[in-house]
């Protein structure tokens, strides 16, 4: 017999269903043959379309599984790669030595990997360090994205915000390797797989509204790809959209043998491979952490990036000269719609003349400017009498009028006490 629920109509069935938990499907779909036909639509939409995974053997198998399914490969559109730290996976190697599935309480729990799967994924960060992640990464991996046909966003960030001890340090040199080398494998599962994925969102980090968040904060070498690969990215990335990128520009020791001159043309390049663009995020640097080397990127960006669709650009945690981003706001003025500035420091030039800049971009809808920097001191902006370290204008006659009152303010009192420097 039919009962009442099953005779319920398939969208009134479709709400109720998307309330369910995980379990709550399970049982569900194990009550009838009907329910399970009825179930089947949302349940996959709500736990196929996006896949997460760690770069770990157990977990690309699950993906190729899910890959060489039929009917779910289709539905998979996000794939989100999440990395771990050194700290995660000496974790994993303790339980793994134990040998106590679940691990007793006085182990912390990595909450991304199964307990069944901890010995296999202990072994991914000594496999990357030692150069044997081609096999055990970049092989499935490329394999998984042949299979995935309507896969369009592709992003990969940490598992979780850096430790607080990390904050006013250079991220370990481990953890800048294996971050560095899981980026060119997969890199390098997209060039080789067949077909290639036709990608619309690439992010190296957590996509929040205005600030990317559990970066991966590559050092900026890892960007330094060879022209063969460039050339061989152009394909996948022909139809990128949108693009977050989070880099370390700030001088390591570990990294100074690799600052051949040109390095800063590195981001240009790469970004030279996705023409598309109407969307980007630039983070070149840790937000507690700004340096100045953040400055020759942008002249490196405003000499040679030319995107003719861009229409959004979002540039955080870095340094910058007048001029640099003067010249790059007039380069894109044609198709620029909403621009945002956070914690970027002004090094040479006064930030009348960016604003300046902006104001003479005729289609502009949204500004959003946060924790400005002019002379190493943070910048309070003054709003119709109020002083705000964060403004966000929004709509055309909004922007004009938020615009005029900066450059306003500017042009007639002294630089120190516009900017109000706290």
């Amino acid at each position: 017999m039919i009962s009442p629920f099953e005779c319920l109509p398939a969208e009134v069935f479709d709400i109720i269903a998307a309330y369910l938990d995980l379990l709550g499907y399970q049982t569900l779909r194990l009550s009838s043959q009907r329910l399970h036909f009825l179930s089947l639509s949302t349940f996959d939409k709500k736990y196929f379309t996006t896949r997460t995974t760690t770069l770990g053997s157990p977990s690309l198998d699950r993906l190729l599984h899910v890959a060489n399914h039929t009917h779910l490969s289709r539905l998979v559109t996000t794939l989100e790669i999440r990395l771990l730290n050194h700290s995660d996976y000496r974790d994993l190697t303790k339980i793994a030595r134990i040998g106590i599935f679940p691990p007793p309480k006085r182990f912390p729990r990595v909450s991304c990997v199964r307990n069944q799967d901890i010995v296999q994924e202990a072994t991914l960060y000594d496999d990357v360090l030692a150069n044997r992640h081609s096999k055990c990464i970049t092989d499935r991996l490329s394999r998984a994205l042949s299979r995935l046909p309507n896969l369009s966003t592709l992003r990969i960030r940490t598992h979780q915000s850096e430790p607080l001890d990390w904050s006013k340090t250079a991220i370990p040199e481990g953890d800048s390797t294996f971050r560095t080398r899981c980026l060119r494998a997969v890199l390098d599962a997209l060039i080789l797989s067949s077909p290639q994925p036709h990608l619309h969102t690439l992010a190296l980090a957590k996509e929040t509204a205005h600030s990317p968040t559990k970066p991966l904060n590559l050092p900026y070498p890892a960007l330094q790809l060879p022209l063969s690969a460039l050339q061989r990215l152009r394909a996948p990335l022909a139809t990128l959209q949108h693009l977050s990128l989070s880099v370390v520009t700030a001088h390591t020791p570990h990294h100074a043998h690799q600052r051949l001159p040109g390095w800063e043309n590195a981001l240009p390049r790469f970004l030279s491979c996705a023409p598309a663009l109407t969307s980007l995020t630039l983070s070149l640097d840790r937000k507690a952490c700004v340096s100045k080397d953040g400055a020759r990127v942008v002249r490196a960006l405003s000499d040679a990036l030319h995107l003719a669709q861009l229409q959004t650009l979002y540039l955080c945690n870095s340094s910058a000269h007048e001029s640099d981003l003067g010249k790059l706001v007039k380069t894109h003025a044609r198709t620029l719609r909403r621009v945002g500035l956070s914690n970027v420091c002004l090094l040479t030039g006064i930030w009348g003349a960016v604003f300046a800049a902006l104001r003479g971009v005729a289609g502009l809808e949204g500004v959003r400017l946060a924790g400005l920097e002019w002379g190493g001191c943070r910048v309070s902006l003054r709003r119709r009498g109020s002083e705000k370290r964060r403004v966000v204008f929004a709509g055309l006659e909004g922007v004009a009028g938020g615009l005029d009152e900066l450059i306003s303010a500017c042009s007639v009192e002294t630089a120190a006490s516009v900017y109000g420097v706290s």
